[in-house]
């Protein structure tokens, strides 16, 4: 029987204590990059260990590979047509010094790459989870806000709308709460106020023959307060999204770049972390944000979702409803793949990915005519 073996100094197909192929960590990768590996490995396949166990499937049909923990297999056997992976016990592991001896590597050499390794997984350990939370706690606080204003907005419409509700014709809520902060409606000075001239003529001369209820300068000046601590609140809200967008791209760059640092937040939001993030299938990010939905479909077993949180992705959002689930799917497993280079700190593959996207729905669009 094959064993596969992974360790700091890398992964090794093993047969009768011999050595019969590996994938070195040592050479050409850094410590930090093996350290995540080695955390990786904890609950999935290496890319290495997945090459090794597809070379000796081919070396052998029927063949049974021995692996520590073969839970970590379940996910990548449809991979391996002829692969059987099986537990092996802590006592039939091979020693790292053994496999150092076979390979050639100095005992201290081993030690000093070792103490390396093991410094660097217990950094990322203590390190990722706190650059994580920088982003999760801004998209929240991001939220908050946006349900706050929302809410604050309604008032001002009740409130301000009563006094002068000809200004309903304006759809942008923080342009609203702007006119509103200026108090009187006959006497409005727009001229600060992102609105055409036209409309600006139009509010002044409704403002002198509004058909809204008449109140007191003292009245009015309650809802001037409540729009002017409503554009404070929109300002926050800006700044934060400024620095959120600054965070995102220093932590996560390529899902940044796949799916916009608001989305991309969303999402570390919803899965827990980027870890988390970068270790799903591609399935079930496509269903972050629809878990009610996909557990009524369980329940009920009608039209499951198609989609969580990433229909508000404006490609998704647009496209016909027969093509969202297609869309959907492509656009999840690319997120999985920036996700998993985010974290690993690979090469920035953002651009690519986001090209490969946007082919998939310009080959949809073309289909169509």
């Amino acid at each position: 029987m094959f064993q596969i073996q992974t360790n700091p100094l890398g992964c090794f197909a093993i047969r009768d204590g011999k050595i019969i192929s590996h994938s070195s960590f040592i050479s050409g990768q850094s410590t930090e990059i093996t350290a995540k590996s080695l955390i990786y490995a904890r609950k999935n396949l290496l890319p290495e260990e997945c090459k090794i166990a597809e070379d000796l499937s081919k070396s052998k049909a029927g063949c049974e590979i021995g692996l520590k923990n073969c839970e970590r297999a379940k996910q990548d056997k449809t991979n391996f047509e002829n692969v059987r992976f099986v537990e092996i016990s802590q006592s039939k592991i091979i020693p790292i010094e053994e496999i150092a001896e076979q390979i050639m590597i100095d005992p201290y050499e081993l030690k000093r790459h070792i103490w390396s390794v093991n410094l660097e997984i217990t950094k990322e350990e203590m390190r990722a989870p706190e650059i994580d939370r920088v982003a999760i706690q801004l998209i929240s606080t991001v939220d908050e806000l946006n349900n706050t204003v929302n809410l604050m907005d309604e008032q001002l419409h009740e409130y301000y709308g009563a006094y002068f509700p000809e200004i309903d014709a304006i759809s942008d809520h923080e342009i609203y709460a702007s006119v509103a902060a200026l108090g009187n409606r006959e006497n409005l000075d727009l001229k600060n106020i992102n609105l055409s001239e036209k409309i600006k003529e139009k509010l002044r001369t409704e403002g002198i023959a509004s058909f809204g209820m008449k109140l007191d300068d003292k009245y009015i000046s309650g809802a001037s307060l409540l729009a002017g601590e409503i554009l404070n609140l929109y300002k926050l809200k800006a700044e934060l999204e400024e620095n959120l967008k600054r965070v995102m791209i220093e932590i996560s760059p390529n899902l940044s770049y796949l799916a916009g640092h608001m989305l991309g937040a969303r999402l570390l939001l919803r899965a827990g972390s980027l870890e988390k993030l970068a270790f799903m299938p591609a399935s079930t990010v496509q269903m972050l944000g629809a878990e009610k939905a996909l557990f009524k479909f369980l329940r009920t077993k009608k039209l499951p979702p198609k989609h969580g949180i990433i229909f508000t992705l404006s490609e998704i959002c647009t496209a016909q409803k027969k093509d969202r689930g297609k869309i959907s799917r492509n656009f999840a497993a690319k997120v999985s793949i920036a996700a998993k280079v985010d974290y690993f700190k690979g090469d920035f593959v953002g651009k690519e990915l986001k090209e490969k996207f946007n082919k998939v729905i310009e080959n949809l669009k073309h289909k169509r005519h």
